[in-house]
């Protein structure tokens, strides 16, 4: 089982825990807050387990008809999970509208209180585990998940903050207030997490520094006199192309000692899924 299928495995048990301790919290004490919490974690919960498809699929060995392996599903899962977050956020303004209209009032926030602060840290702690095994694997999947259980932990925080100045105060429209930020939070994080998927379903270039310390290696290269058709792409298996002119009586043995010199110092820089496709022009 890979590193990838177990963070999200966890990442699945956290969202279970998190959506039956709010939702029954929430309707015991008719807080809206609360409520909305719950949505966010079942959206967590249907697109973690979406994502687990994906890591499935994304890991799946190239074949006759994908040649290049199945690794830009990962941007479509993205593409989703952002999506589901966007509904998610909608149908929490909503709700929090309409039961203000309704005047209906929650209470009893120190049952809130207390089933909050347990879920808090175990959803920090999923965050921070799931943020390991992106950086160290380089998943877009669960790096995506990584930042949205994040969002997950600021709407537990509104949360919290929204208990603690309802019994404060005395004021229902705090829990209405609070429910829509969270829900304008969930709809920042659900923007950012779809343009990163669609980043790498469009073949987006790496970034500035990047290129820029890739064209540093080629130009302080002594075996080349200079290079043309430069191309980049980012992505769980980012790729690295261009054309290097060589001297005309340079061996083909030369210029695959080159190929990989060139190829380690690139990877270096980007990372060692990267693939570098180099073609040899002569003077």
């Amino acid at each position: 089982m890979s590193r990838e299928v177990r963070a999200i495995q966890i990442a699945i048990a956290t969202s279970i825990v998190g959506t039956l301790a709010k939702f029954t919290a929430g309707v015991i004490t008719a807080n809206m807050s609360m409520i909305s919490s719950g949505v966010d974690s079942l959206g967590d919960l249907f697109v973690s387990i979406a994502n687990l498809v994906v890591v499935h699929v994304s890991a799946s060995e190239p074949d006759d008809d994908h040649n290049y392996g199945h690794h830009k599903i990962e941007g479509l899962g993205a593409m989703f999970e952002g999506g589901f977050v966007f509904a998610a956020a909608m149908f929490i303004v909503y709700e929090s509208v309409h039961k203000a209209m309704l005047g209906e009032v929650s209470h009893d926030s120190a049952l809130g209180v207390a089933v909050m602060v347990p879920v808090l840290i175990l959803t920090f702690g999923t965050v921070l585990h799931l943020r390991k095994v992106a950086k160290e694997t380089g998943s877009l999947v669960v790096k995506s998940d990584a930042m949205h259980y994040m969002t997950d932990v600021w709407v537990n925080v509104g949360v919290l903050v929204s208990l603690a100045l309802g019994w404060l105060t005395g004021e229902p429209l705090v829990d209405t207030v609070i429910s829509i930020l969270i829900a304008l939070s969930m709809i920042r994080s659900s923007f950012l997490i779809v343009r990163e998927g669609f980043d790498v379903v469009m073949d987006t270039s790496l970034d500035v520094e990047t290129t820029g310390r890739i064209r540093s290696i080629l130009d302080g290269c002594d075996g080349i006199r200079g290079y043309h058709d430069f191309r980049t792409r980012g992505g769980r298996v980012p790729h690295v192309d261009f054309h290097v002119v060589v001297a005309g009586e340079t061996t083909t043995r030369q210029v695959h000692d080159l190929f990989l010199v060139l190829r380690d110092r690139i990877q270096a820089v980007v990372g060692p899924a990267t693939k570098v496709l180099i073609h040899a022009d002569p003077e």
